[in-house]
């Protein structure tokens, strides 16, 4: 009997492949659930040892007419319509895991991830970086060189399952979801100037992340292309002289094509007026007129508190 990883559990799996990634990717593909069930407990625990589970209940998609009487530890998740082409990876001889695409489907139907989640989560699968499972990691993430998918395709597997739970929280949510983030802070970033006022972003268009400044070897972390106008994650303020060097050579070469240049520390994402600063010196690079509501600053400062290690507030 095969197995069908799916839901948080084939998230798991994912981003236990750390550096693996692409060979993870490459693997035989596949759109069919047939021979897919819930084996017993004994044989479901040999299925799934390495594959990178840290959570219980296991998530298992079976097809329509197999029988999910239940067994401890197991969700089943039954599937009636047809699996858009590829949605599946073969990762073991008997155990297949959802796509990126259809995982992300699937775990914004769930009711403990809502808009802001789903947004992260989309962040982290279109980007360059797999959040680490190891709790003694030093840095709580892995880099690749490849993205496990990409705006893109998610819009894809999206028009595919039209009508599936969850596909309607990914609609609405896509549009604001950028390919190329390197790392869980420059998501933070990004997502607090880029999503909707309504979720406590500021809203800005026309953004990209990584991009190639032409002329240049190098890439802007988060940059507004049609204005020029570019922000630099430079991290936690103890960078070595060598690394700052570096760093100021490198703005000085995209300095030089024309281009508005704002460092951005991590203190200035933590702390609320440096915040408000950096706000202020980004509206005003792009000259943007920005006036919201009392109540936006509640939802900002929420926003912030989800994505932003170590939030205080000096006010």
């Amino acid at each position: 009997m095969d197995i069908c990883l799916c839901d948080i559990s084939a998230l798991e799996h994912v981003r236990s492949s750390g550096t693996l990634l692409p060979e993870l990717l490459d693997r035989p593909r596949a759109s069919r659930l047939e021979g897919c069930g819930v084996p017993g407990g004994v044989e479901l625990d040999d299925l799934v040892v390495g594959l990178g589970l840290r959570t219980r209940p296991v998530h298992l998609l079976v097809p329509d007419g197999v029988s999910t009487h239940g067994r401890p530890g197991v969700a089943r998740h039954r599937r009636r319509a047809a699996l858009p082409r590829g949605s599946l990876i073969r990762v073991a001889p008997n155990v297949l895991v959802t796509g990126p695409e259809l995982t992300l489907c699937q775990l914004a139907a769930r009711g403990d991830y809502d808009l802001v989640d789903v947004a992260k989560l989309a962040f982290e699968l279109c980007g360059t970086y797999l959040l680490d499972q190891d709790p003694n990691s030093w840095q709580g993430f892995v880099n690749n060189e490849v993205s496990a998918t990409t705006v893109s395709r998610i819009g894809a597997a999206a028009r595919s399952l039209k009508g599936s739970k969850g596909v309607a929280r990914i609609n609405s949510m896509l549009p604001y979801v950028l390919d190329s983030s390197h790392s869980p802070m420059e998501t933070a970033l990004a997502m607090l100037f880029v999503l909707p006022q309504k979720l406590g972003g500021i809203g800005l268009k026309g953004a990209r992340m990584n991009y190639a400044i032409s002329g240049t070897n190098r890439l802007m972390d988060l940059a507004f292309p049609g204005d020029r106008v570019g922000l630099e994650y430079k991290g936690k303020q103890y960078h070595a002289i060598e690394q700052s060097g570096r760093d100021d050579r490198r703005q000085n070469e995209i300095a030089g094509r024309g281009w508005t240049i704002l460092n951005v520390w991590h203190e200035d994402l933590c702390d609320d007026n440096l915040f408000a600063l950096l706000e202020d010196s980004l509206l005003r690079a792009l000259g943007h007129r920005f006036r919201p509501s009392a109540a936006f600053y509640e939802r900002q400062r929420l926003l912030r508190s989800r994505l932003v290690p170590g939030l205080r507030s000096f006010s």
